[in-house]
């Protein structure tokens, strides 16, 4: 604008000149008619010489500025569109998705595991419609050559001091080539469960096979998740990552969706708030999926040094299918949840126990916990020596699993352990499996 306001004062100085010198000089007629027609070509010639100045400028600002043509592109993308956007945090290292994609597109087989609470699980989005489910169909009509497995090892009420313990009985025993983590909004901020939920990555980046791993964060109506500690350690492996609050609850937060439509309940999506995740997810593969062969190659084993703790890695899962030397008082093997059939049932007014010994640096225990006064408690003896006491009646239980640790040291030993009810009246205890780190 400048530029042309620039040619029009030229021009207006340049005929207002000519004017001048028509009026007061003594050329002839021929020499004023040339003079008009030079100077009518001058400001020809300088108004083109500007408005290709000004073609090249906002060509310049166009090339300077590539984010005028993606705001442009904003204005014509739906609201929902803008939110599906908004979920990926980060694609990460496409390295190891890259390397899948490029397996499936040449027929093999893939399994894609997702491990996390009951949002994973699918409580409340009915019995196909729930986002691990709905997001392995999507990955097979991609893949149409390859049979595309899906894995849920989702299960109520459990964080990922849970989920780093049954890792390698419900994840890794599958060989899953893609894994999924969601326990966002059932851990706490607790140093265990960021040590807990750390581990769990590392482990599954330490694989022999090279596992594509995706971190899910979800969101509770009240807002509350664990995002954004996640999101630093998902950051420091350069994971894939993908965000319902900074898409689902922001659009709530700004009023152009309410939680009723995404949940029927305080934190679990119904079938539409699945189909969201899902998208996020599609979302996120759609990036990966038309850059696979640029993507492929050697995977960096190399981990950067833990964002808070890699010592609950490589933990093992051990029940009472899986240990022979144990010796039980009063302590009887027992079916003691869908999820650990193999545990033990104390359930006697004598007293009892279970002992064996392990070499271990950390040693995690799962029991039942109800809120009910007919739920006993353990005392928990290390090498002769009462190390804690673990209430299974607790005001919040519900028959769910929950964990305790026994031994957390930084160096393994050969431990002798005794889990112990005193006699008293006639209570019950649920001991539901164990886990432990060499």
């Amino acid at each position: 604008m400048k530029k042309l306001l620039s040619v029009f004062l030229a021009a207006a100085v340049l005929l207002t000149a000519t004017a001048c010198s028509g009026g007061n000089s003594s050329q002839s007629g021929e020499s004023s008619s040339q003079a008009e027609t030079d100077s009518s070509a001058v400001s020809e010639e300088s108004a083109a010489e500007s408005a290709s100045s000004d073609a090249e400028e906002s060509q310049q600002e166009s090339e300077a500025d590539p984010e005028s043509e993606s705001e442009e592109a904003d204005d014509t993308r739906t609201d929902y569109e803008k939110m599906v956007d908004r979920s990926l945090l980060s694609t990460g290292d496409m390295t190891r998705m890259a390397n899948v994609f490029q397996r499936a597109q040449n027929g093999e087989d893939i399994t894609v595991a997702y491990i996390g609470g009951s949002i994973t699980e699918g409580y409340n989005a009915g019995t196909t419609e729930f986002y691990a489910k709905i997001c392995t169909d999507w990955l097979q009509e991609q893949f149409p050559e390859s049979t595309v497995t899906g894995v849920n090892a989702g299960i109520s009420g459990t964080p990922s001091l849970l989920g780093n313990l049954r890792l390698e009985r419900d994840v890794l025993s599958s060989d899953p080539d893609i894994v999924f983590v969601e326990f966002a909004v059932n851990d706490g901020q607790e140093p265990e469960y960021k040590n807990a939920y750390e581990s769990l990555v590392r482990t599954l980046l330490t694989q022999d096979k090279d596992i594509a791993v995706v971190l899910l964060f979800t969101v509770l109506k009240n807002g509350y998740t664990c995002q954004e500690h996640m999101s630093q350690i998902g950051e420091n492996y350069g994971l894939p990552m993908i965000s319902v609050p900074d898409s689902v609850y922001a659009e709530i937060e700004a009023g152009r969706m309410t939680w009723e439509q995404y949940s029927d309940d305080e934190s679990h999506p119904n079938a539409y708030g699945h189909s969201c995740i899902r998208d996020f997810v599609a979302n996120y593969y759609n990036k990966v999926i038309p850059v696979i062969s640029e993507n492929t190659g050697t995977v960096d084993k190399n981990l950067p040094d833990p964002v808070y703790s890699g010592k609950y890695a490589d933990m093992h899962y051990m029940d009472s299918k899986t240990m022979t030397n144990v010796e039980l008082n009063n302590f009887t093997p027992y079916e003691t949840h869908a999820s650990f059939p193999n545990g033990w049932l104390y359930k006697s007014g004598d007293g009892g126990s279970i002992k064996f010994s392990l070499n271990c640096s950390v040693l995690e225990m799962v029991f039942k916990a109800n809120d009910s006064a007919t739920y006993g408690t353990a005392d928990i003896y290390v090498d002769g020596e009462k190390v804690k006491s673990v209430e299974s009646n607790m005001s919040d239980g519900w028959n769910n699993p929950v964990t305790a640790y026994l031994i957390d040291n930084d160096e393994s030993a050969e431990h002798e352990v005794e889990i112990r009810v005193e006699s008293g009246d006639k209570v019950a205890y649920f001991v539901m499996a164990f886990g432990y780190c060499d």
